[in-house]
Order: C-alpha cells, then structure tokens, then sequence
C-alpha cells in the first residue's frame, strides 16, 4: 500500500515552519529521483560533461568513457530532462548554472564524501536567504543565518538531543524514520527498507528525507553495491562520528566480578567505620598517637569495622582517612591527645544509613583529601563535573576504571567541552583530550568522593583497579 499525504501534513512542526513549497523543491525531488537510479555508466557519463567544456560531440563523448555512442545517447537523454543538456545531432550543450548544481551533487557518489554540516550549509542556500528566518527559530538581524543556526540547534551533543528529542512532525512516519536510523547498527539504513516498511512510493521517500534534512535529523547519501548505487540514510556526518565515538568508548563489564578484592565489603561501609568511630568517641573519647588512633586501639578497630584487617598494608591509610575525614567535616575534633566526638555529629549519627550517606555527599565542609591538585581543580565544580562521568557506566556493573576513562568527556574549562567546531575544513564534535592533573582529579572523586558517599564500590581485579556504581549511586544518579 502507498501512503498519500498532503504537503501541509508532512510539514506540521513544533518549532519549525518549513515549507518546501517555499523554493523550487521539485526540481531537487527529480533529481534525486534520478540520481537514485544511476549506474557506474550514468556517472561516468555525468562526470565527463561535468569536467568536458560546455560544448563537446557526442562522438568524442562516447570516446573518453568508452561506451557505444548509442548507450551514451541513451544516458543523454535520461540527463537531459533535468535541463543540464541538449543534444542537437552530434552536439551536447551543457547549461553553465546546471553544470554547478550538478557539480556539488555528483560528489555524493565519492566513496569519502559524508553528508556533514557544510553538505546542510550547501542545502541551505537553495532557499532564498529572506525565508530562513521564518523557517527557523532565529533572529531577522542574524549576520551569519548559518551560524546562529549551528548554535542554537547543533553546537553541542546536549543541545542537539534536546532539539531532536523535542522535534516533532505531523506525520508519525517522519518520526519513526528518525528513529530508526538512530537504532540502525552504524547508524545507517538502506533506503529500499525505509520505502518498504512504510509503503512509500519513491517520490515520497524523497520528499520526506529532503524536509528530514532541512531539519538537520537525517541526511541521504549514496553507496555502491555492484554496478548501482543505492541510497542510504544517516544522522549528518558529524553527529553520526560522535554517536560511533560513544558507543566504541562504552565500557564492558567485568566477566567475572567475583574475583574482584573489594575495598570495603559493603556499599556504605565508609559511612559505617566513620559511624563506629564517633560512637566509641562519644562513650569513651579515642587515645591518638599523631594523626592516628593509639596501637592499643587499631585491633579493636579493625575487629569493629567489617572486613577490615590491621595487618592489611592498606590499613593505617585507610584508618587515617577515617579520621581526617572527622575532622574535616567537624564531626570530631582532637583534644588533649584524644578524639572527641562533637555535638554537630550527633544530628548526623541519628539518621539512617543512607541518609547519612547523602548527608556525606552534600555536606558543605567536605573536600577531596587524599589528592594534590592545582588549585584550579580543587573547587567544588571541578569535582562535580568529574563525578558526571560516571552516568556512562550507570547500569554497568564493575568496570576497570583505564577502560572508563577512555570515554569520559567532561568539561573542566570551556576548552574541554564537547562542542561543534570548525577543524580546518572538516567540522566535528570534539572530545577532549585530559591533561595528567583532570585525570587524577577523575580518579580522586570516583575512589576517594564518591566511594565516602556509598556512590560507588570500588576494588582490584588483576591487578587493575575497578569500580562499580552502587544502587544508591544509580538512584541519585540515574
């Protein structure tokens, strides 16, 4: 079955108001129509005229690809109809302003040739510039359409989600191709099984992936299978590089996590030891040699605290961390060679379990601690930017954090965000590349931050370190 649709139906848009009735679209829609059909000899054909003087015989034509005359006459006339040619006996006159329109088209079928955001800014100056405005969102007095265009819609991967996912049509078939080629495996889809899922004709293939392309959602383009081309829809190029970058930098699991050696046995056991010590202080104020509890008191410590272990050499750091953490966040305070529990705490310790993990977490006074950093990264936005990164790993399971960090892409400065630019003459999503100091502040608030805070789990595999979010991290974070 066909589906019929008016033209008002196809462009019935939340944000938008683009018309293709506003230009000469039909004359794009028979070229395409055309295009769509060509074989290696329609494009050699098209590439010699293209590249021959706007003169030339038929004969000499015929010579240069090495075809009959009478299969060159053939494909002639097949071109002619778009008004790029006319043939008078032996005569091709090639149309200067159509040789141009055909130039940008035929570099659709080079094998390196992606639709991207200069393929969007050609399709765009094939609208008279005075109905863009209206077409779009953006201001009459904009020097440059295009730019404001880029900014508004495409300049960040964020900013253009939220286009997409706010992008609505009065036909649900639009939207389902959208769809569908952002489920696609490599994000690319044949056009033959778009037409033949929705019951399109040809024409209406084309007309829809023409108003999906003025809306920046999909793009056409051509690949070669045999001796014929067959059309292909993706996202615009860009995009679709920075879709492929997140899924090739996804962290796998750990296939055996029960041979991961914990950090703490439990989720919340930070909170728990912490809990412990300003208990006991509270009944009976700790002996401290220095910074650390006295050495009758480490084995009652160690035996009070689940899964800790004195002779463990991790164990005095991590005690020291304890009680550094106490202190920074005013809840104990060493006097007279003792630790005493102060009356701040006592709020605190009355809370349950996860209540005192958040508390944790969002308390003012608390600081990364177990780190040296530039002063640069040692503020509080720096730290909540770093912890963002682990929403890539939400459902992961446990995964090793160098795996992890090859596909973090937070914002320390405005430098490092994810942003459309100009790279030459290519344009990209760019990903930024972490100097020593961000990736030890990444470290420090997943195995230090957000570990205090029952966020994550953290531990050794293999010698490597590995982390999981925990399901109280998945619930503020998700």
């Amino acid at each position: 079955m066909v589906i019929k649709r008016s033209m008002q139906d196809t462009i019935a848009l939340k944000k938008h108001k683009i018309s293709l009735s506003d230009y000469d679209y039909r004359h794009d829609i028979e070229n395409r129509l055309l295009m769509a059909k060509f074989s290696s000899k329609d494009l050699a054909v098209l590439e010699e005229i293209l590249y021959s003087p706007l003169s030339i015989s038929l004969k000499k034509l015929a010579s240069n690809v090495s075809l009959k005359e009478s299969e060159v006459r053939s494909i002639l006339k097949k071109l002619s109809k778009t008004g790029l040619l006319t043939i008078q006996d032996d005569l091709i006159s090639v149309d200067k302003e159509m040789r141009k329109y055909f130039e940008a088209q035929i570099l659709k079928f080079d094998e390196e040739f992606y639709p991207g955001v200069e393929y969007l800014q050609g399709l765009l100056r094939k609208v008279p510039i005075q109905i863009l405005p209206t077409w779009y969102s953006i201001p009459r007095t904009s020097n440059n359409i295009f730019d404001s265009l880029i900014e508004k819609y495409l300049i960040t991967p964020h900013a253009y989600q939220r286009y997409l996912s706010e992008l609505t049509f009065g036909n649900e078939i639009l939207t389902q191709i959208v769809r569908d080629v952002h489920h696609a495996p490599g994000y690319k889809i044949r056009a033959q099984e778009i037409i033949e899922k929705y019951g399109l004709s040809h024409e209406q293939f084309e007309e829809d992936l023409l108003l999906l392309e003025f809306h920046f959602a999909c793009c056409l383009r051509y690949e070669k299978n045999g001796d014929e081309w067959e059309e292909v829809v993706t996202p615009f190029h860009e995009w679709r590089e920075y879709l492929i970058f997140l899924q090739e930098s996804e962290t796998s699991p750990i296939s055996d996590p029960e041979n991961i050696v914990r950090t703490r046995t439990e989720d919340f056991s930070f909170v728990q030891d912490i809990s412990y010590l300003l208990t006991h202080a509270k009944k009976q104020p700790i002996p401290m040699s220095g910074d650390l509890p006295a050495k009758n008191m480490l084995p009652i410590i160690a035996a009070k605290c689940k899964g800790l272990k004195e002779k463990d050499p991790s164990f005095l750091p991590y005690v020291h961390q304890l009680i550094r953490k106490l202190k920074q966040l005013q809840f104990a305070e060493i006097v007279d060679g003792h630790l005493h529990m102060r009356e701040d705490a006592q709020e605190w310790l009355s809370m349950n379990l996860e209540h005192r993990a958040l508390h944790l977490y969002r308390h003012p006074l608390n600081r990364l601690l177990t780190v040296s950093l530039p002063e640069a990264l040692t503020h509080d936005r720096p730290v909540r930017e770093a912890e963002k990164s682990i929403q890539r790993v939400l459902q992961s399971g446990w995964v090793y954090f160098e795996d992890f960090l090859k596909g973090v892409h937070v914002a320390f400065s405005p430098e490092s965000h994810v942003m459309l630019k100009k790279c030459g003459k290519s344009w990209k999503y760019t990903i930024p590349n972490y100097s020593d100091e961000e990736k030890r502040l990444i470290q420090a608030t997943i195995f230090e931050w957000l570990f205090e805070s029952a966020i994550v789990a953290t531990g050794e595999h293999e010698e490597r370190e590995c982390f999981c979010v925990t399901s109280f991290g998945q619930s503020l974070f998700g």
